[in-house]
């Protein structure tokens, strides 16, 4: 069985990505997010080459924190220069948005559409 997915909210935000790629050299790209769950993101926008399990770190405006590469797209498809990251500082959220009030914000704008 398949595990249920995370409430997710569809945000473009600027991120800075930087670590090490998988050749060992340091890397620093700017990025945008693609949505976010709680506690990561799907983060569009990579150049670089890297590993499933690599740590990373991410900055958003004046918050940063350490994330895990959780998955990545395969090249030649819609999920190619994605990765999905998971926060290694629990507890820190960087986003700078309350996703409770953006997921009541999105309820209730679809309830008005839908009347």
């Amino acid at each position: 069985m398949k595990k249920p997915r995370e409430q997710r909210i569809s945000i473009k935000l600027p991120v800075r990505i930087w670590g090490m790629d998988s050749a060992g050299k340091l890397f620093n790209t700017d990025a945008h997010t693609v949505d976010i769950p709680p506690i990561g993101a799907c983060i569009q926008g990579v150049s670089a080459s890297l590993e499933r399990g690599s740590i990373i770190g991410v900055q958003c405006g004046r918050s940063q924190a350490r994330f895990r590469i959780v998955w990545m797209g395969q090249l030649g498809t819609n999920r190619q220069g994605q990765i999905g990251v998971r926060s290694l500082n629990l507890g820190k959220y960087i986003w700078g948005i309350s996703l409770k009030r953006k997921m009541e914000e999105i309820l209730i704008s679809e309830v008005k559409q839908a009347v």
